[in-house]
């Protein structure tokens, strides 16, 4: 059934997201639908569950094989968050649109938010990490929306920067 409201989020966007157009993309009935989400915001909240678990999942593997050291979160995330956007990103993206509607889903992503900047930022000045993961995740919108303004070169050198600003390197801000 996610893997259905995905690829209508995907395909028409999250605003055509209805129990019905799951039903119809799972080949389901609406009450087979109903048996897992008893309501549309059920089902967006699994959604938006599985989508911050995969990003979870994708940042533990970079950190795994992060070397230990200081900033070693701060370093796993921009190594996870400047890869190629995957079918979950782009999910996430889409569903920005309906969360405003639910103050619930927006108290979700800010408890996700602020328990990955807890993470990692602890053992790294709380402005490098503030400005690393800003940066980060403005370069990561702008990319999941298709509004970047910078081509390929100018987004290797940019990745390079936040890179060296998570290891503590802030010489390429004086370029």
């Amino acid at each position: 059934m996610l893997d259905a409201a995905a690829a209508v989020v995907l395909e028409q966007g999250a605003g055509k997201l209805t129990l019905d157009a799951v039903a119809l993309r799972a080949g389901a009935s609406k009450g087979g639908v109903l048996y897992h989400f008893p309501s549309k915001e059920a089902l967006l909240e699994a959604l938006l569950e599985r989508v911050t678990s995969h990003n979870r999942a994708a940042y533990e593997s970079v950190l795994a094989r992060t070397p230990v050291g200081p900033g070693r979160e701060l370093k796993a995330y921009v190594t996870n968050s400047v890869r190629e956007p995957d079918e979950d990103d782009h999910v996430s993206g889409a569903l920005l649109a309906v969360l405003n509607s639910s103050p619930a889903m927006i108290e979700s992503v800010g408890d996700y938010f602020r328990a990955r900047f807890a993470a990692i930022s602890h053992d790294v000045p709380f402005e490098r990490a503030a400005l690393v993961h800003l940066a980060t995740e403005g370069l990561w919108l702008m990319e999941l929306f298709q509004v970047s303004p910078l081509d390929a070169r100018q987004r290797a050198r940019v990745v390079k920067l936040l890179k060296q600003l998570a290891n503590g390197d802030s010489k390429g801000l004086r370029e």
